[in-house]
């Protein structure tokens, strides 16, 4: 086994890949690479399994859409959720038990390992089952994709923001098992094409029993996630809420009548992700630091588990009282995720394609010595454009502005990402009891914020993978963990609702100088042009727009279109058949204020000088 892994570590450079289309240059080789990256290496970033698992493979190809009998995996329907389709190739990975499917959208990938020990997702639907039924789950390309179009041409940059829609994807995924189960014609057609047309009647109870126990986990984490009516819209994922909810569901599994709901209701754009390896802190709220251990990112590993968990990874928490802890079963697929990890060290970020109407190189230059003097201090200009061992300390600006305010929401940067983050708490469940890192003294009690269940729930599906951590390095990983302090909690007044008791307990938890994490980053801009819309909850449409004064700024757009607007750089706002989402800023979580540093003082032929350096890094 340790062999085994240990081949697939010395392959894994060579296994995953990230692309940008229409910009490809040969490498020394003299072949084609996309940011730095082979084709090889391309195909396999988009098809290896993480260990997420959604749904059965077989039942996503026998699923039919919500109310119609038409196939949910019918391209024309996956696009309108803006998924990529899969490219056309072979799959070259070292799993052979999961070949590649090309009918599953970019970033879909299928999981076969045993489900042995796992939680909700071990489920049996026909008569001598294989523990090794495959999964379909979800990988970081699929959030990480981000492609765009200009006149015809096909531009994609690997490693940014997808502009999918998680919540209406999941929302119609799950609608559709419901109908399944509830419509006895959806029913036989389902069954037919997963058992066969001619099922026994024990299998076809199996099958009934397993897909109402999937929809009852889904109904369970919908119940936990639900925003209270807002819409994510394309390109955006209150990710940090998943996860949060996730674990609290992984915490009380047979019933969550007592744990706590945190509406997962401050969606956020999907970060970009090449010179990630290199900043020292990374999320939008630089709560997850990038630790080092022997040249690889102990951090990163722990970070990436606790995305996996929140992206349908199973996971089985169990007692860890003993001097040497277990840690919890799980399907964390850690030689995948060190090596994606890995990969990442590698990633270009993309340059401005030849498809776009070129840079002016003497405005550029202008842009350049204005970047410099007034918005370096935040974002790092890279001393050596390409050097990718460069590191990078980011910049955490404090959302609010000094002084606790009662009036909500507050003036500047729209705060509920990094409020929820810090804020959010559940009942412990069956977290209870157990160490909090495994190897301190400090034990979880009967509730605890989200952000330590969730690094228990990372660590601990760490711990239990006792032999990838050995042969990939990382077994002294655990002295690493540092958890968030305990937050203060909402408080409550009378004739405020509770979101705004909140609000007032972020402002307050804020202004403790010991620890002030309701704050973004600021981080180096390179490729910055392939990210948009800007902002961390995706408020503006375009660069131009950034420099602004947020009063001037769009008060609403549409998002939904890849077509580009290559002058004020982002997609195009205007209402379209395919731009249909309308983005409200007035919305709690959708706030286009902040980032305003005398931006009315700043003249247009500055803010356009300062876009065309923008499109250069």
């Amino acid at each position: 086994m340790a062999r085994a892994i240990r081949s697939l570590l010395v392959a894994v450079p060579l296994l995953f890949a990230l692309a940008t289309e229409c910009t490809s240059a040969p490498d020394s080789s003299g072949q084609a690479t996309w940011q730095g990256w082979s084709e090889a290496q391309r195909i396999a970033w988009y098809e290896s399994s993480q260990g997420s698992r959604l749904i059965p493979q077989a039942w996503l190809h026998a699923l039919e859409q919500p109310d119609t009998t038409a196939a949910f995996l019918d391209p024309v329907y996956i696009a309108s959720f803006r998924y990529l389709p899969n490219p056309v190739g072979k799959w070259i990975g070292p799993d052979a038990a999961c070949p590649y499917d090309t009918a599953l959208p970019l970033g879909f990938p299928v999981d076969c390992q045993s489900d042995s020990g796992f939680a909700n997702t071990k489920l049996r639907w026909k008569t001598n089952q294989s523990d090794r039924e495959p999964w379909v789950g979800m990988n970081c390309s699929a959030c990480h994709t981000a492609e765009m179009t200009y006149k015809g041409a096909v531009i994609r940059a690997e490693g940014g923001p997808t502009l999918a829609d998680f919540q209406s994807f999941t929302e119609a995924l799950n609608k559709a098992l419901a109908n399944t189960a509830s419509d006895p014609a959806k029913f036989n057609r389902f069954a037919n094409k997963v058992l066969g047309t001619n099922a026994s009647a024990a299998d076809t109870g199996l099958l009934v029993t397993a897909l109402a126990s999937l929809n009852a986990w889904n109904s369970k984490l919908d119940s936990l996630n639900d925003p209270g009516g807002l819409r994510y819209g394309y390109g955006r994922l209150d990710a940090i809420g998943h996860i949060f909810n996730k674990v609290a569901l992984i915490a009380t599994p047979a019933d969550i009548t007592h744990q706590t709901a945190n509406p997962s209701d401050a969606p956020v754009s999907y970060p970009f992700l090449w010179n990630v390896p290199q900043l020292d802190k990374v999320e939008w709220n630089g709560s997850a630091p990038n630790l080092n251990l022997n040249d690889f990112r102990a951090g990163a590993v722990v970070r990436n588990t606790g995305e996996v968990v929140g992206v349908f990874a199973d996971i089985a928490v169990r007692p860890n009282s003993g001097l040497i802890p277990q840690g919890y079963v799980s399907s964390i697929n850690l030689p995948n995720l060190v090596g994606m990890e890995t990969q990442l060290t590698q990633l270009q970020s993309p340059v401005w394609p030849a498809a776009f109407p070129p840079i002016n190189p003497a405005l550029a230059a202008t842009g350049k010595a204005l970047f410099v003097k007034e918005c370096a201090g935040c974002h790092t200009v890279p001393s050596s454009p390409g050097n990718l061992t460069e590191k990078y300390t980011v910049t955490m600006q404090p959302a609010f502005s000094s002084g606790v305010q009662t009036k909500m929401p507050p003036s500047d940067t729209d705060i509920w990402m990094a409020c929820n983050a810090v804020m959010d708490a559940a009942s412990s469940g069956l977290f209870k009891g157990n160490k909090t890192e495994f190897f301190g003294s400090s034990v979880i009690g009967a509730s605890a914020p989200s952000f330590t269940l969730t690094q228990n729930a990372a660590i601990g599906a760490l711990l239990a993978k006792k032999g990838d951590l050995v042969v990939t390095g990382l077994e002294g990983l655990f002295g690493f963990a540092n958890g968030l302090p305990l937050p203060r909690r909402p408080f409550f007044q009378a004739n405020i609702s509770p979101k705004q008791a909140r609000a007032i307990a972020c402002k307050a938890y804020k202004d403790d100088p010991t620890d002030p994490k309701i704050a973004y980053k600021g981080r180096p801009l390179q490729g910055i042009w392939a990210t948009a819309p800007y902002l961390h909850n995706g408020s503006v449409p375009n660069l131009y727009e950034i420099l602004l004064p947020p009063a001037q700024r769009s008060p609403s757009f549409n998002v939904g279109t890849r077509e580009f607007d290559p002058v004020r750089v982002g997609y195009r706002p205007e209402p379209s058949a395919d731009n249909s989402f309308v983005y409200q800023t007035s919305l709690d979580g959708n706030s286009n204020a902040g980032h305003d540093y005398d931006n009315a003082a700043m003249s247009d032929a500055d803010r356009m000088a300062l876009v065309e350096f923008m499109k250069s890094l």
